[in-house]
């Protein structure tokens, strides 16, 4: 696995182009758009919830330890759970290997995974819905059995989790409607398999 910056899919070694009979799956301007529909509807509902139980947060602690609270979640996430939660992404992708195929890209304020290989939709789907899926178990479990200080820290955490979740859980959905089940994907290239083509270190 590597780290770059600004990194890009390796279209080129790989022959993946429209001239080859690769398609776009995705129009990035349409999925942006409804992308920033979506954040701005969890923002809205998440204000809310915030403000209807803000008397409830204030009598489980004090206004200095939530605003340490808000700060520290912040940096945990950032340094601990996004780089967990890029690595969890290339583990269906790249079947456990996390080779050099596997590049965590950092740039323009993200962070990204990606695998520079051939893969098939269900190893696609669920590269999409792992992280959210492990962090909503670990972090819920931890709201669940915790009270107090630490429950509020677990549900901040899961909150800033699926903050970092919701475009993948909408890739998901959307993924499901433009990819067809025999297709290979390639970033956002995909080709209906063709097994004749893809043979050695390319076969998915």
């Amino acid at each position: 696995m590597r780290i770059l910056k600004n990194a890009n899919y390796d279209y080129a070694s790989y022959d993946v182009s429209e001239t080859n009979g690769y398609t776009k799956w995705y129009d990035w301007n349409i999925v942006k758009k409804h992308i920033r529909i979506i954040y701005i509807i969890i923002t809205i509902v998440l204000v809310i919830v915030a403000f209807s139980y803000r008397q409830l947060l204030r009598d489980m602690a004090d206004i200095p330890t939530l605003i340490f609270i808000i700060l520290g979640g912040i940096v945990f996430w950032l340094l601990i759970i996004t780089p967990i939660h890029e690595i969890l992404h290339l583990i269906p992708l790249s079947k456990g290997m996390l080779d050099n195929k596997c590049v965590i890209t950092v740039g323009h304020g993200t962070v990204s995974a990606i695998y520079n290989g051939y893969i098939n939709l269900p190893q696609h789907l669920i590269s999409l819905i792992l992280p959210f899926a492990v962090f909503l178990v670990l972090l819920g479990l931890g709201a669940i059995f915790t009270t107090g200080v630490i429950k509020i820290v677990f549900l901040y955490l899961l909150i800033l989790s699926f903050f970092g979740s919701y475009t993948d859980i909408y890739m998901f959905f959307y993924s499901m409607k433009h990819i067809g089940k025999n297709d290979i994907i390639f970033g956002l290239y995909k080709k209906k398999f063709d097994k004749s083509q893809f043979v050695g270190n390319r076969e998915i």
